[in-house]
C-alpha cells in the first residue's frame, strides 16, 4: 500500500507539470465517460432496474392471439374468471381496462384516464396507498363499485393536497364516486394506457352494467395483470397456460372456432412495459461505448507521446534498479489518476446530460419518471473509469517500461521502435474502424428517417387542428343523456356548426379515429356472395371508423370510385359504407365493389347488411412505417361513438384556434372537456418521434466519433513529423521537393485510415444486421451508405493530415540537421 501511495503521489506531481496534457486528457475522458453514464442512467431505469413492485419477477400480463389477424387481442370476462378460479397458476389476477372519463362539478371539466380494474389489482402488485386504503374484497361489485383511488398528481391538482381527501366525492361521467385512497407519487400503472398516466382507479366486476352479459369472444379487456405462484417460472407458466387454453377450447367448442386459432399468451410484465424501447436503448448504449473506446485510443496516443518524451527519465529509473513491473505500475498510476479524474468530471456531465436526454426522449417512452442518478450509475461510472484507465494506459506502460538504457542516457531518447510505430498505427486504425461503425449506423438511420418523412399519410395535414371528445357514460348507460345515437349525432352537429362560425375556419368534420393517432381496433366481416370455407385459417378482418359527411373533402382524401357520404344517408335509410383502397384491393381485386354488401361478424351473424357506395384513398392509422389497413367508414348520421375526434381546417392563427376550441365545445355542453388538442402536423411528428430520437442520438455520437478520430490521426501524424524531422531534413537536403514530402506524410495517413476504414466496414456489415428492426425501406447493408462513409473517412484523414504535412514541407534542412 505504501508503494501504491508513492506511485499516486508521484503521478499527481508528474501530471501537475503538464497541465495542458492533463486538461486535454481529462476533457476527452469526461466526454466519453459522461455520455456513457447518461445513457446508462436511462437504460438502468427503463431496462435493468426491476419494476417497483414486490417480487416483480413473478408479475405477468395475460392476453391472447387469434390466428394471423390479431395478436394481443386481450381477453373476455369469462376467460378472466377461468384463469382466476380454475387455472391453478396464479396467486391472483386482475383484469384491467383503461378508459376516458370526464370529471365534472368543477370550474373546468377535465378529461382523466381511469383504470377499471378487478378489486385484486393493488394486491397483485403489492402496492400500498399514501393515504386511506386501496381496494378490498368488499369493493367487489358485478358492474362498477363507486369508490375510487386517485393518483398523487390528481390529489394535489384537484384537492390541493388536502389531508382530509378520503371520503370526499368526485363526479365522473355523471356518477358520484367516494375517494378512499391516494397512491404515492412514485406509483404508476405498469402498462400501456390510452394517452396519459392513469390518475384514477375504480374497481369493476365486468359482468353487469355497463359491461353487459359476459360473453366469450367479447375481448374488450386489454388483458390482465397476474402474479405467478411461487416456484413457477415464466417458461413453465407459459406451458401450463397453453395447456389450460386447450382445455378451455375443448370445453367450449362453439365459442372457439378452429379457424380463429385462439391461443392465450403470457408476457413478463417488465418485458410488456419496456417493449421495443429496450432494444433502442441498448443500441444507443453500444454506440456510446464505441465513443468511449475512441476517446480511450486518443488518450492512449497522448500517453504514448508523453512516455516517448520521458524515455531518459524512465531509463534512469531502470538503471537505478527499478524493475519493469515497477515502471508499469508507475505509468498505470498516472493513467488511472487521469481516468478517475475524467470519470468524476464525466459523472457531473452525466447529471446535466440526463436532464437533456429526458427532455429529448419521446413522450411515450416507458418508465421515464424513474430516471435518476443512483448508486448503480455511480458504480457504473467508477467501473468504466477504472477499466478505461487500465485500457488506455496499458499499451504505453508496456511499450516504455523496458527502455533502451544506453541510447536513452546517451542522447536523451532512443529511436522509435517498429513495435511502437505499429502500436500507434493500430490505435489510429481502431479509432477509424469504430467511427466507421457509428457513422454507417447513423447514416442508415438518417436515410431511414428521410424515407419515413416521404411516406404519404393519405391526408393533407397543412392547416388542420384536431381535438378529442369523450361523451360521458354513467354506470347505467341507459341513464346517460348521450345513450342514444340521435343525441350523440345532434351534439356533434351542434359543435361542428359552432366551430364553422369561428374566424378563419374553412371546414369542420368529425371522425372516430384520427390518422396516425393509434390503432383503430378491428372486426371480422362477411362479404355477400363470397364463400368462407370452414377450413379457412382466418376471417377477413378490417378496421372500422366513423366519419361525418365533410371528412374526406376536408382531409383531402380522394374518392376514387363511387361517392362520399351524402345528406340522404339518414338513420332510416339503407346502411351504407365507404371502403378504403386497401380493402378493395384485398377483397375485391377483380371486380367493382360499388353496390356489394358487407356485414360485421361471421357468416352466421345477424348484423345488418351494409352497401358499399364509395372507395377512398388509404390513410395511415397506426404508424408511418406500417402499411395502411383495410378500413370501413360508416357515416356519422347512421352510427356514432362516445369517443370522437374533431378536425378543423383553418387559414388563421392555430394557437388562437386552440384557445377558443374548448370554450366553443362547452357552449354546446358545459360538462364536456376538450383534450388532446394538436395540429395534424404535430400528430405526424409524434408518429416518427422514436425514430427521430434514435437518429439524433446515434447521429450525434457518430459526429463526436468522427471528430475524435480526426483529432487522433492529426495527433499521430504531428508526432510522426516531429520524430522524423532529421529524416525529412536529409531528404530535403538531398533534393526532395516539398510536394514529395507532403505526399509522403499524406500517403501514410491514408494508409492508416484505409486500414481502419476497411476493418470498420467489415464490422459495420455485421453490426448493422442488429439494426434491421430500426430501419425503414433501407437495407442494413445498403452499398451506397458503405461507400459514402468510406469516402468520408478517407477525406477526413486527408484533412487531418494536411497541417502536419505542410509543417513537414517547411522543414529547413540546415536547422533540422544542426538540432540533431
Amino acid at each position: 500500500m505504501d508503494g501504491l501511495g508513492q506511485d499516486i503521489r508521484f503521478a499527481l506531481r508528474s501530471l501537475g507539470k503538464a497541465p495542458g496534457f492533463v486538461a486535454i486528457a481529462i476533457a476527452t475522458l469526461a466526454l466519453g465517460v459522461g455520455v456513457n453514464s447518461a445513457i446508462f442512467t436511462i437504460v438502468n431505469a427503463v431496462v435493468l432496474r426491476p419494476l417497483p413492485y414486490a417480487h416483480a419477477d413473478r408479475l405477468v400480463r395475460v392476453t391472447a392471439d387469434v390466428a394471423g389477424n390479431a395478436p394481443d387481442i386481450g381477453m373476455s370476462p369469462p376467460e378472466l374468471f377461468d384463469y382466476r378460479d380454475r387455472a391453478d397458476l396464479f396467486d391472483d389476477i386482475a383484469g384491467i381496462w383503461p378508459i376516458d372519463a370526464n370529471v365534472t362539478e368543477i370550474d373546468q371539466p377535465e378529461r382523466v384516464e381511469v383504470l377499471l380494474a378487478s378489486p385484486s389489482y393493488f394486491s397483485v402488485l403489492g402496492a400500498h396507498p399514501a393515504l386511506g386504503r386501496v381496494f378490498t374484497p368488499d369493493d367487489n361489485a358485478p358492474g362498477i363499485a363507486e369508490v375510487a383511488v386517485i393518483s398523487d398528481a390528481m390529489w394535489r391538482r384537484r384537492f390541493g393536497g388536502a389531508p382530509d381527501v378520503v371520503g370526499r366525492k368526485l363526479r365522473i361521467d355523471g356518477d358520484w364516486y367516494t375517494v378512499v385512497g391516494v397512491m404515492p407519487p412514485e406509483f404508476r400503472h405498469p402498462g400501456r394506457s390510452l394517452r396519459t398516466d392513469v390518475e384514477l382507479w375504480v374497481p369493476a366486476g365486468f359482468i353487469s352494467k355497463p359491461f353487459g352479459k359476459p360473453v366469450r369472444g367479447a375481448y374488450f379487456l386489454p388483458g390482465a395483470i397476474a402474479r405467478l405462484k411461487p416456484g413457477i417460472s415464466i417458461a413453465e407458466g407459459r406451458q401450463r397456460l397453453d395447456a389450460f387454453g386447450r382445455r378451455i377450447k375443448a370445453e367450449f367448442p362453439g365459442d372457439y372456432s378452429p379457424r380463429a386459432n385462439w391461443t392465450p399468451r403470457l408476457i413478463p410484465l417488465r418485458e410488456d412495459v419496456v417493449g421495443q424501447t429496450g432494444s433502442l436503448l441498448l443500441v444507443l448504449l453500444g454506440a456510446v461505448g464505441l465513443v468511449l473506446l475512441i476517446a480511450c485510443t486518443n488518450v492512449a496516443g497522448l500517453l504514448l507521446a508523453r512516455a516517448s518524451a520521458r524515455q531518459r527519465e524512465l531509463a534512469v529509473r531502470r538503471a537505478l534498479g527499478s524493475g519493469r513491473g515497477r515502471l508499469v505500475r508507475l505509468l498505470l498510476a498516472e493513467s488511472l489518476t487521469l481516468s478517475i479524474a475524467g470519470g468524476m468530471c464525466g459523472l457531473l456531465l452525466a447529471i446535466w446530460g440526463v436532464d437533456l436526454l429526458v427532455a429529448l426522449v419521446p413522450d411515450r417512452l416507458p418508465r421515464m419518471a424513474e430516471v435518476r442518478i443512483d448508486g448503480a450509475v455511480v458504480v457504473f461510472t467508477l467501473a468504466v473509469a477504472i477499466v478505461t484507465g487500465v485500457l488506455f494506459g496499458l499499451a504505453p506502460a508496456l511499450q516504455f517500461s523496458n527502455p533502451d538504457v544506453l541510447a536513452s542516457l546517451k542522447d536523451g531518447r532512443s529511436p522509435a521502435s517498429s513495435a511502437r510505430r505499429r502500436v500507434r498505427a493500430v490505435l489510429v486504425a481502431c479509432e477509424f474502424a469504430l467511427a466507421v461503425v457509428l457513422l454507417v449506423g447513423a447514416t442508415l438511420l438518417v436515410r431511414s428517417f428521410w424515407r419515413l418523412q416521404q411516406v404519404n399519410t393519405g391526408v393533407d395535414a397543412n392547416g388542420v387542428l384536431t381535438a378529442r371528445l369523450w361523451l360521458p357514460q354513467p354506470n347505467d348507460p341507459s341513464l346517460g343523456k348521450y345513450a342514444k345515437h340521435e343525441a350523440r349525432e345532434a351534439l356533434f352537429e351542434n359543435i361542428m356548426q359552432r366551430l364553422r362560425m369561428l374566424p378563419g375556419v374553412t371546414g369542420v368534420a368529425a371522425v372516430q379515429s384520427l390518422p396516425l393517432d393509434g390503432n383503430r381496433g378491428g372486426t371480422t366481416i362477411t362479404i355477400d356472395g363470397r364463400e368462407t370455407p370452414e377450413a379457412a385459417t382466418q376471417f377477413p378482418a378490417v378496421a372500422v371508423n366513423l366519419a361525418s359527411q365533410e371528412y374526406f373533402e376536408l382531409m383531402r382524401i380522394p374518392v376514387s370510385r363511387g361517392r362520399g357520404f351524402a345528406a340522404e344517408d339518414s338513420p332510416t335509410s339503407t346502411p351504407v359504407i365507404i371502403i378504403s383502397r386497401e380493402l378493395s384491393r384485398q377483397y375485391f381485386p377483380d371486380r367493382d365493389p360499388i353496390g356489394k354488401r358487407i356485414h360485421f361478424g361471421g357468416p352466421r351473424s345477424t348484423n345488418p347488411w351494409m352497401t358499399i357506395v364509395g372507395v377512398v384513398g388509404d390513410v395511415l392509422g397506426d404508424r408511418l412505417d406500417a402499411p395502411p389497413r383495410a378500413t370501413i367508414y360508416r357515416p356519422l348520421t347512421q352510427a356514432s361513438s362516445l369517443s370522437m375526434g374533431l378536425v378543423v381546417r383553418s387559414s388563421g392563427d392555430m394557437s388562437r384556434l386552440e384557445q377558443v376550441m374548448g370554450q366553443t365545445v362547452r357552449e354546446a355542453d358545459a360538462d364536456l372537456p376538450v383534450y388532446a388538442v394538436r395540429t395534424m402536423k404535430a400528430i405526424e411528428a409524434t408518429a416518427s418521434a422514436a425514430r427521430r430520437f434514435s437518429m439524433r442520438m446515434l447521429g450525434g455520437f457518430a459526429l463526436l466519433a468522427l471528430t475524435l478520430a480526426a483529432i487522433g490521426i492529426y495527433g499521430v501524424m504531428a508526432h510522426l513529423v516531429s520524430q522524423r524531422t532529421r529524416e525529412i531534413g536529409i531528404r530535403m537536403a538531398l533534393g526532395a521537393r516539398p510536394a514529395a514530402v507532403v505526399g509522403m506524410v499524406v500517403a501514410q495517413a491514408v494508409r492508416l485510415a484505409g486500414a481502419g476504414v476497411a476493418l470498420g466496414l467489415v464490422a459495420a456489415f455485421m453490426v448493422t444486421q442488429l439494426m434491421s428492426g430500426m430501419l425503414f425501406q433501407v437495407s442494413p447493408t445498403d452499398p451506397w451508405t458503405f461507400v459514402a462513409i468510406g469516402a468520408l473517412m478517407t477525406i477526413t484523414a486527408l484533412i487531418a493530415a494536411a497541417t502536419p504535412a505542410r509543417r513537414a514541407a517547411r522543414v529547413d534542412p540546415i536547422v533540422a540537421l544542426r538540432t540533431e
